[in-house]
């Protein structure tokens, strides 16, 4: 991990590998940290860079605005910032869930700086439950139970989902809350006007009940791309299906800069 300061914040990432590609940068969901990105800086770090931050507020990074004024844009400045620290002038920007919205801020935003797009478990709107909200403001001890039928698949082996159990939730509950309201709240931007043949792979499971396949379909006809819906997973499609997952990863990002 590296602590980038940004003025007097701290942001933290995980930065490895290197080659002449555009870096592969990763933006985690709600509540959660770079963390789920553990396995793909492995697994990518010996063909291209990658780097995956906690986003302000998450994991190891400090706060950059108090949680109830956070917004999609806010997020997707944090990733500019990071890559203009770290001199990065081009890159891949790969987002799960909420952070597939930021990825697609991104894009919108800086066209000339995004050289494709991979989206995960993500779509124009998650379908967040009333019992999600009510858990994180009145229990949000227990969240990870309300949340446990809608991130997981139940083909996902009782093993893996106890595994990571206590690393995903990585920020307080009430940036949590915030993201989630961002998340449910999100205007789609006029997505990509200028470049409708701008590299896109959207990546999700089946029986994902947060970002449903139906949502996911609808953003890839915005984008122009079918999405790769993997069966026996859920929202969380890199943990529960990762050689799938990252076969399709790997394929959609050697065809790309």
């Amino acid at each position: 991990m590296r602590r980038l300061k940004i003025g007097d914040r701290i942001l933290r990432v995980r930065d490895e590998g290197e080659g002449k590609r555009a870096p592969l940068v990763c933006v985690h969901g709600a509540g959660a940290s770079s963390v789920v990105w553990m396995d793909a800086v492995r697994r990518m770090a010996p063909q291209r860079r990658i780097v995956a931050l906690d986003l302000p507020g998450h994991g190891q990074s400090d706060p950059w605005h108090p949680p109830a004024e956070v917004t999609v844009d806010q997020y997707r400045d944090a990733v500019g910032t990071v890559c203009a620290t770290l001199g990065i002038t081009q890159a891949v920007i790969m987002g799960h869930s909420m952070g597939g919205q930021v990825a697609l801020s991104c894009a919108t935003a800086w066209p000339d700086k995004v050289a494709a797009l991979v989206l995960v478990a993500s779509g124009l709107e998650l379908s967040v439950p009333p019992s999600v909200m009510h858990s994180i403001r009145t229990d949000f001890a227990h969240l990870h139970d309300v949340l446990r039928p809608l991130l997981w698949s139940p083909s996902t082996p009782v093993e893996l989902i106890d595994r990571w159990t206590g690393l995903l939730a990585a920020a307080d509950a009430e940036v949590t809350e915030a993201d989630f309201r961002v998340a449910q709240t999100f205007v789609p931007p006029p997505i990509l006007p200028s470049r409708p043949s701008l590299p896109s792979l959207i990546i999700g499971g089946e029986d994902d009940l947060l970002a449903p396949p139906s949502s996911q379909r609808s953003l890839g006809k915005r984008l122009g791309t079918e999405p790769v819906l993997l069966p026996r997973a859920a929202h969380l499609p890199m943990l529960e299906q990762p050689s799938d997952f990252f076969s399709a990863l790997e394929s959609f990002l050697t065809g790309t800069r």
